[in-house]
């Protein structure tokens, strides 16, 4: 009888250990993304006031900045990754509205995260505009992030003013996206996070990602906006762009 009640004791341990673990691995959480557009390290943009000097002495302002972030991924320091539910990963970062700054995760599994990554712009598996992520279609067209639904999204839209030196104020437009196949700007970043994160449940763990404004322009290819000041669909400078959005963030 000892033997049997024994037993018993032993087959119920091990199904509440078994029960314990399901629940760990299915404990979720919330991590809060902040964007934060800046000039540099130690200054904010504020649109239409704020300004910075390019390597080719051209004093730019910014007057609107809009970019699209995608598919999410968020990397534990064992490995494990986690995306984010493809259909609601597609977001419009806005610096004029500041409740866009700000993308709330749910469902992120519990662990110590040490690396996130995401899209600038859309891939090419939901372009020009594909069926699983119709439900962003109408946020991207109300912020002007649509051409028009043959051409597809714009990943970034940069606009203000450029000053030579010595000459004259004079707007500039950058708008980049992909077009069909043959011009893929879609970008992928992974970014180590400056100090690991743990996501627990009943708390929201914070991830920064800074965002340099002036890379945009100024970074891997330097843009002289004297020459190039509207750069919308254009297989020479819109690659180069997308190309220097790749520096642009980073995250804390």
């Amino acid at each position: 009888m000892k033997k049997v009640i024994y037993s018993l004791i032993i087959v119920l341990s091990i199904i509440t250990s078994s029960c314990n673990d399901d629940n760990t691995t299915d404990q979720t959480s919330v991590i809060e993304l902040t964007f934060d557009n800046r000039i540099s390290a130690s200054q904010d943009l504020s649109l239409n006031t704020s300004t910075f000097v390019n390597q080719n002495n051209e004093t730019i302002v910014t007057n609107e900045l809009k970019y699209i972030i995608s598919n999410i991924t968020l990397i534990q320091e064992n490995g494990t990754t986690f995306e984010y539910p493809k259909a609601d990963s597609y977001f419009v970062i806005n610096e004029e509205d500041p409740s866009s700054l700000q993308v709330n995760l749910t469902g992120v599994p519990v662990g110590n995260y040490t690396q996130i990554a995401f899209g600038i712009g859309v891939d090419q598996s939901k372009y020009p505009l594909d069926g699983g992520v119709l439900n962003f279609v109408p946020q991207a067209e109300e912020a002007g992030m649509l051409w028009n639904w043959a051409a597809g999204y714009k990943f970034i839209k940069f606009e203000g003013t450029f000053t030579p030196q010595g000459g004259s104020e004079n707007p500039f437009i950058i708008h980049v996206g992909s077009h069909g196949t043959n011009l893929d700007n879609y970008k992928f970043v992974t970014l180590p996070l400056g100090n690991s994160i743990t996501v627990a449940t009943g708390t929201t763990a914070d991830v920064n990602v800074d965002v340099f404004v002036a890379n945009i322009i100024d970074a891997t290819n330097k843009i002289k906006l004297e020459d190039a000041s509207d750069i919308q669909v254009d297989p020479v400078n819109a690659p180069k762009i997308a190309k220097n959005l790749e520096s642009a963030f980073q995250a804390q």
